[in-house]
């Protein structure tokens, strides 16, 4: 386990973020990338958690942060295969989920990246293949960047036209904050 509250410097009743690859995380090392992403996810769990905020009580998760946090899993970058074209900036749910439609092998995947250009993490939506490799058309110079997400089950992936990101949609990212996302896989 990663940054405990005590590692980070905060009060004893901080809630503890765990690195999401749980165990296999004493047997590798985290990139510079990983890092800043973890902590940034730390940071805004124990914000959430600090505003003493009643409107989740009772729900699995408080926040999108606390969802990733216990079921996402870090992804490898690599380069966009030759058969996956690259797709416009901004569009990252449409275009991931464009993208798994076109080549059903891969999984569409949301979470937060950060990305080569910035140390700034971010929501975003790419594809996985079995592997645990990213396939992202819509950064395709990914560098040092880190990948933590959650492969969402067939029947919570964006459908067209409207293709929304499910993990910034109330209408999709309430019921998996209220019932956590096993319920929802079914």
């Amino acid at each position: 386990m990663l940054n405990s509250a005590d590692e980070m410097g905060s009060p004893a009743d901080t809630p503890i973020v765990r690195d999401p690859v749980g165990a296999l995380a004493s047997a590798r090392l985290m990139s510079p990338a990983e890092q800043a992403l973890l902590n940034w996810l730390g940071e805004h769990i124990a914000l959430q958690s600090s505003l003493d905020y009643d409107g989740t009580a009772g729900w699995k998760h408080h926040s999108v942060y606390e969802l990733v946090a216990a079921h996402g899993r870090w992804f490898t970058p690599a380069a966009l295969p030759a058969q996956i074209r690259p797709l416009p900036i901004r569009d990252c749910a449409a275009n991931a989920a464009a993208t798994e439609r076109e080549h059903p092998h891969l999984a569409y995947t949301e979470g937060f990246t950060v990305s080569a250009d910035s140390p700034v993490p971010v929501a975003h939506a790419w594809c996985t293949d079995v592997d645990g490799r990213v396939v992202d058309p819509t950064w395709t110079a990914l560098g040092d960047s880190a990948y933590l997400g959650i492969v969402l089950p067939p029947n919570l992936r964006p459908q067209a036209p409207l293709n929304r990101g499910v993990l910034e949609a109330p209408d999709t990212l309430f019921p998996l904050l209220r019932s956590g996302l096993g319920a929802e896989s079914h």
